[in-house]
């Protein structure tokens, strides 16, 4: 049985690497965007045109209040963890990458653009919903039925055999 079970792991592991979790690409430069992408894939959410010059706040809104995504100052993007090491903001297009998408990272981001005395000029929010990619659940299911639908008509085959070996058939 331990060998099913390697192999049942196995082409779970192949079948990630032949369906990765894709790209996203949503325009969010409305004052209100909504914004779907797969679980585990990357999502590149353009905020405006060119971030050039501009004095930029994200957060994200929890129940317990809001926490710090990036923030851009003097031409200087700040990540917050716990964004840190899968999150970067391109100035030139406006537009903020989030990768290894996670199940947590669903919800109401807010983006404030401010003028240069620290007032704000306008709020863009954006709603992020994270969803399960079904092929990365389909396919190793799949496989699993597969291969023990292969051990049982073999078992089946193995077990006649004897059969017939014994009673000299």
């Amino acid at each position: 049985m331990e060998p099913v079970l390697i192999l049942l792991v196995m082409l779970a592991g192949v079948s990630h690497a032949f369906f990765p979790a894709g790209e996203t690409k949503c325009n969010a430069t409305q004052i209100t965007s909504q914004c779907s992408v797969t679980l585990g894939g990357s999502v590149y959410i353009q905020l405006m045109t060119n971030a050039s010059g501009q004095h930029l706040r994200c957060k994200k809104k929890l129940t317990t209040g809001s926490i710090n995504v990036f923030s851009l100052k003097k031409e200087k993007v700040t990540i917050q963890h716990p964004y840190k090491n899968r999150t970067e903001f391109f100035i030139n297009s406006g537009t903020l990458k989030i990768t290894k998408v996670e199940r947590n990272d669903s919800g109401q981001y807010s983006v404030d653009v401010f003028d240069p005395n620290g007032v704000i000029l306008r709020t863009i929010n954006v709603e992020l919903d994270v969803q399960e990619n079904i092929l990365h659940i389909l396919i190793p299911v799949c496989s699993a039925v597969g291969v023990l639908l292969i051990v049982v008509v073999t078992v089946c085959a193995c077990r006649k055999v004897r059969r017939r070996k014994k009673t000299g058939k």
